[in-house]
């Protein structure tokens, strides 16, 4: 799913998904079967009585990757895009059984509760004329964007029903607590604060300035570091040791909180570090930890009972696949062995050749 929102007229699915884990998938199943001859060409998937076609996944890719920069995306090879494809083709599956599943258990979704997470979605607009242009830039209407918001609220009630069916005992919570109790302990910490610049002198200077009290720490770091923390008064908030630099932890964890420390140089620069809190480490009891247990282990059995409905729901359906995603990994991972069979051969044969024409030379020189 997507790290943020990006309020931007072209990208009003993104906004979407947001509010909705599955609703980039926007338009699955409304393609009813037709013919024969049709279906074998149109859909890449057939779920009992609806389908998945090349251009609703094709979408559902795209949005997928919108989520990565340029410099990642292209160090993608076709193996991994292709391995990407046929993921999010299961997980379209996987939406489809549980949407007709709703469908089955007549799951009713109210006029409230669609028009609450529009609203949702119209706060990231800074006006309606802005969400309406949006969905005009999309080509989507407001009853297509409904239509989807109920179609993902069915599922969710559907996936809610099961996660309530989950339960857990307090044996259970202790025995998870005992067997993982490393994982629960919590080591030394220190919330910091730091000053960046280019120069020795620069720090020192300012250093001077804070020892006799002329300005506040972070209003300084506001003015003066060249970091990105600057925007938050050099605010580092809390680290544990094995996170920044040697040099810079070793003289953070050194200080006392309201401390800060003498001109510290590291491969970034020259830093002031303050010490606003330290934690010592910490190992919880279970009662402590409890509240974190139950946390974990019901998202464990939530995931588990939503795994076992969804392998249910498959075994139970007429699920017809007409491409072969597994063929075309192999075909291209083929490829790309003879490719480089290709070249290691062409390498070997450029090798020879210099070789050759190195040993005619010497003879020729001998000769002469």
């Amino acid at each position: 799913m997507l790290r943020m929102i990006r309020k931007n007229m072209k990208i009003i699915l993104i906004v979407v998904i947001a509010a909705f884990v599955v609703s980039v998938f926007y338009g699955l199943g409304q393609y009813s079967r037709s013919s024969d001859s049709q279906r074998q060409s149109y859909y890449m998937v057939e779920i009992n009585k609806s389908g998945i076609t090349s251009d609703q996944l094709q979408k559902a890719f795209l949005n997928a990757i919108s989520q990565y920069d340029d410099a990642t995306l292209s160090s993608l090879d076709q193996v991994t895009i292709v391995s990407f494809k046929k993921n999010i083709l299961g997980q379209l599956v996987d939406y489809e059984l549980l949407y007709q599943q709703a469908q089955k258990e007549k799951v009713k979704i109210s006029s409230d509760e669609i028009n609450l997470e529009i609203d949702k979605i119209k706060d990231n607009f800074s006006s309606t004329e802005e969400f309406d242009a949006a969905l005009k830039a999309n080509n989507l209407t407001l009853a297509q964007i409904k239509e989807n918001i109920k179609r993902q609220l069915m599922i969710n009630k559907v996936l809610g029903e099961t996660k309530s069916q989950v339960s857990i005992t307090d044996d259970e919570l202790l025995k998870y607590y005992t067997e993982n109790q490393e994982s629960f302990f919590e080591p030394e910490q220190v919330h910091a604060r730091h000053i960046l610049v280019k120069t020795k002198e620069e720090a020192d200077t300012l250093l001077l300035q804070l020892k006799e009290g002329i300005i506040d720490f972070s209003e300084l770091a506001k003015e003066k570091s060249t970091d990105s923390s600057a925007l938050n008064g050099g605010d580092l908030g809390f680290f544990t040791k094995g996170q920044m630099v040697k040099e810079f932890e070793d003289a953070a964890f050194s200080l006392k909180p309201g401390e800060i420390s003498e001109v510290v140089q590291t491969q970034f620069g020259y830093h002031i570090i303050k010490c606003e809190e330290k934690k010592e480490e910490y190992s919880p009891t279970f009662e402590e930890a409890k509240e974190k247990v139950i946390a974990i282990l019901r998202s464990q059995r939530e995931n588990e009972a939503i795994s076992t409905l969804i392998s249910k729901l498959k075994e139970e359906a007429v699920i017809v696949y007409n491409y072969d995603f597994d063929a075309e990994i192999e075909a291209l991972k083929s490829s790309a062995e003879e490719d480089n069979a290709s070249d290691s051969t062409e390498q070997v044969t450029s090798e020879e050749t210099v070789l050759e024409e190195t040993t005619e030379t010497d003879n020729t020189n001998q000769d002469n």
